[in-house]
């Protein structure tokens, strides 16, 4: 078994995980097919060779379970479709399903375009807007109004922004602490926990007027209110695809904001191919599979930026992982943007280069394990197709209008908190 250099006594590889994680986690990637690191006393699996990440996501899927994140997210707010192992998840992904249908994806397409013309119509040249927390209310309102129907209003969708960074943040950090670290009154738990009960709240709102209405709205809410769930297993799912969808959604818009405004290029390219092919006209779901070259750069930012910096599973049973034997209940991780940025898979692998998309072998990059974003297998993200349509229609949307450039501020860098994310985005809006 191959232990990564640098273990302290007591502390295991926490103080240097806690200082850099992507620097800490790429660097295992070189050490071999699996690579042990310790928080604490508690030995985690890193999973580095392709072969063996298919394995443990889809070919032996069934020998591992949800890992350390996912159950301490299942403690705090249930069994839901992002956080459930089988057979629960099973039985609500086919609930769930009819959803995230192709037709259905057409008909979202056009909520989109509607909420995004509202975003990009408010700006006004030459302002500046910090445009990381701006999509973040963008992908939350298409979110609500696709999938829900629901008008939440503005200071709803507000309550809602606030909320879940804290939420979210809070699961990860807590997953990796003591349970005792829970029960402290540090102003992170204070968040914590407040934001959790404004978000319930809100949620169990929208909830009660639905069963109040009775009318089917022909979206995911009626089709769960109309199942045999229970008005708490259904909060449970629409809190899961709120804090799974909204955030990471938005930081993956905001890296392909910013790479357009870094990459004059790219940026000229989907300006003709966008302006070719729709001529003036707004973008629908026909029109998504014309836009080969936005296609690309969605592509190349979902690889490049991958927001879910780490994917853990627990071993149900002994597996044998290379040379490692992982003993049942022990914790094995992979880490999709370290995979993704090495450079014996991909070459010049931290360069955007859309066009790396045209290579013969990219249909098989996920096959081979080596392109992971959305994870693999039966827990595959139900919310994929709808998440690439709703990139390439926001980046289509506000390329008809706007062109956006680095504003004076912060450099622009990475930080690990429950997502990879940009630090500040300021933005600069120029008229095209």
């Amino acid at each position: 078994m191959t232990v990564a250099a640098g273990r302290v006594p007591g502390l295991g590889h926490a103080l240097a995980l806690a200082r850099g994680p992507m620097k800490f986690i790429q660097g295992l990637r070189s050490q071999g097919d699996v690579v042990t690191f310790y928080l604490g006393t508690v030995p985690i699996h890193q999973i580095n060779s392709p072969d063996l990440i298919r394995r443990v996501l889809v070919t032996d899927a069934h020998q591992f379970g949800r890992g350390q994140i996912f159950a301490k997210a299942r403690q705090l707010f249930g069994d839901g479709l992002a956080t459930a192992d089988e057979p629960v998840h099973m039985r609500q992904r086919r609930i769930m399903q009819p959803a995230f249908h192709r037709d259905r994806i057409a008909t979202y397409v056009d909520v989109m375009r509607s909420e995004m013309r509202e975003f990009v119509d408010s700006w006004r040249p030459g302002q500046i807007i910090r445009l990381d927390r701006a999509v973040s209310r963008l992908t939350l309102a298409v979110t609500a109004k696709a999938l829900f129907r629901a008008d939440l209003g503005t200071a709803a969708v507000t309550e809602v922004c606030r909320s879940l960074g804290p939420i979210v943040n809070g699961v990860t950090k807590r997953a990796m602490l003591p349970d005792v670290y829970e029960r402290i009154p540090t102003p992170g738990n204070r968040q914590f926990d407040a934001g959790l009960r404004r978000l319930t709240a809100i949620v169990d709102e929208v909830i009660k007027a639905y069963r109040e209405s009775g009318a089917d709205h022909g979206d995911l809410l009626s089709m769960l209110v109309s199942s045999e769930m229970t008005d708490t297993e259904i909060r449970t799912q629409v809190m899961n695809i709120l804090m799974a969808g909204t955030d990471t959604t938005a930081i993956t818009l905001s890296w392909a904001f910013h790479e357009l405004a870094v990459n004059p290029d790219v940026r000229r390219k989907v300006f003709d191919e966008v302006d070719t092919v729709l001529a003036g006209q707004p973008v629908t779901a026909a029109d998504l599979p014309k836009l080969s070259y936005v296609e690309r750069v969605v592509a190349e930012t979902v690889r490049r930026h991958t927001p879910v910096w780490l994917l853990m599973r627990k071993a149900l049973a002994p597996v044998e992982l290379g040379d490692v034997t992982v003993a049942p209940g022990a914790q094995v991780m992979i880490s999709m943007p370290a995979l993704h940025r090495d450079p014996a898979l991909f070459t010049d692998p931290l360069r955007f280069d859309p066009d790396r998309w045209l290579d013969p072998r990219a249909s098989e990059w996920p096959k081979a394990g080596l392109l992971v974003p959305f994870g693999a297998g039966r827990h595959r993200c139900i919310g994929e197709a709808f998440a690439l349509a709703e990139l390439a229609t926001a980046l289509v949307t506000v390329s008809q209008k706007w062109e956006l450039r680095p504003a004076p501020g912060p450099r622009v860098r990475e930080v690990a908190r429950a997502f990879l994310r940009p630090n500040a985005l300021l933005m600069a809006v120029q008229p095209r």
